[in-house]
């Protein structure tokens, strides 16, 4: 009878956040568990605390490139962030993973479609990894969870596997949080397309951020470098810096371009990419990593034609010589 009441009570926490609106940043932890390879292994939801170990680096070499935040015995944790859009009763959802260092990443795009009759409440198809910026390997999984109301936010609770034997890997727990969405609009566009929707259905889903960051730093110059995030479809963008073409004509793909400018000794820097061409798809998506002497930004950009992304860099330290 116990047991019942507790089906029922997850079952209505389950159908009241089924009703809210799923689009939006869910941060938290995906789990690898050696426990986890029963592919009838439901786990509890519960919680997954941040990392406690700053030292641990990678995951198991050979199997998935998420970047560990925490091992034990049993347990490799990972942070990583998932945004959500979803469109009719369809979603287009990517998946990025953190590094505690913030220099290993992968990002892989899901489809996911609802399953109401099953466990889980939504299955996540893996189609493609779009960055991978670690030597380990990048195979596509499959995601099965549930999204559930709590007393203080909404969580999304499941188990990653194998999408082939349906070996189960581990779990995953995400809690919502207030972050604009950045996913790639070419990954978006695409799928509206296979699905024969109409482009005005996520115009508003994805803004136009004009400054992107400020940032404060005492380095003497700025080292970049970005990857397509997307399709490989001829997008072109510039870089100016300080109101002058750094590059031109830029064509990103899955090769890393690396780029260059030294901070002038003015207080105030600014650097700007610009779309210049959107390529076959409708809008262009670019990770952009920005390595300073102090400091390390990612970033993952969505840009249409003629529009631009801004940074503010404020010089802390001026190199002129006093008086």
């Amino acid at each position: 009878m116990r047991l019942l009441i507790c089906s029922l009570i997850l079952i209505c926490c389950t159908s009241i956040l089924t009703a809210q609106e799923k689009t939006g940043v869910w941060r938290g932890i995906v789990r690898f568990s050696s426990y986890g390879f029963d592919p009838n292994y439901n786990p509890t939801p519960r919680p997954i605390m941040p990392p406690n170990d700053p030292q641990s680096r990678m995951g198991r070499p050979g199997t998935s490139s998420f970047a560990t935040s925490t091992v034990t015995n049993t347990e490799t944790d990972t942070r990583a962030k998932l945004e959500w859009l979803q469109i009719d009763d369809r979603s287009v959802v990517q998946l990025t993973s953190y590094g505690v260092d913030n220099k290993l990443v992968t990002m892989y795009q899901f489809y996911a479609r609802p399953t109401p009759k099953e466990f889980y409440k939504f299955h996540m198809q893996g189609k493609s990894v779009v960055v991978k910026e670690t030597d380990r390997r990048a195979d596509l999984f499959d995601m099965r969870g549930t999204f559930q109301e709590t007393d203080s936010s909404f969580v999304f609770w499941g188990v990653w596997e194998d999408p082939f034997t349906g070996r189960r890997f581990g779990t995953f727990f995400f809690e919502k949080v207030k972050e604009v969405i950045s996913i790639n609009p070419e990954l978006v566009y695409s799928f509206l397309k296979k699905n024969k929707l109409s482009d005005d259905i996520v115009s508003a889903s994805i803004p136009a951020i004009v400054v992107h960051d400020t940032i404060q730093t005492d380095a003497i110059a700025v080292y970049g470098n970005l990857v397509d995030n997307g399709l490989k479809d001829q997008d072109t963008l510039s870089i100016w810096f300080n109101g002058k073409l750094l590059e031109d004509n830029i064509v990103p793909t899955d090769k890393r371009f690396f780029f260059r400018a030294n901070l002038a000794d003015q207080e105030w820097n600014y650097l700007t990419i610009r779309c210049k061409n959107e390529g076959k798809e409708k809008g262009a998506g670019v990770h952009l990593n920005l390595e300073f002497n102090d400091i390390q930004m990612k970033y993952n950009l969505g840009l249409f034609r003629y529009g631009q992304s801004d940074w503010v860099i404020h010089r802390k330290v001026s190199n002129k010589q006093a008086p």
